[in-house]
């Protein structure tokens, strides 16, 4: 995914659990703004948590509640990595 011309940014928008393998590489790409980022990031976020409050409402979870809490604790630490890179473009 580090190549621009590979990503397609619709897709990676709004499927970003199809287009990246984790969070990290989400932050990492050049082909996103990071505004796009950012956003992506959160709607991934809102994603999991949608999946995770539907097994907590009785649906099977397949076998995605380790591996949903795992995600958040990346998609936290991808949006610090982008807040920390941030930080330094604006010093």
């Amino acid at each position: 995914m580090s190549e621009i011309s590979n990503l397609n940014t619709e897709t990676a928008r709004f499927n970003p659990e199809g287009q990246f393998d984790d969070p990290g590489q989400l932050a990492a790409t050049a082909g996103l703004t990071l505004g796009q980022k950012f956003a992506t990031l959160e709607r991934w976020r809102l994603l999991v948590m949608e999946r995770m409050a539907a097994t907590n409402e009785g649906m099977p979870p397949n076998g995605t509640g380790a591996r949903d809490l795992g995600l958040l604790e990346k998609i936290d630490a991808a949006k610090k990595m982008l807040d920390i890179q941030h930080e330094e473009i604006k010093a």
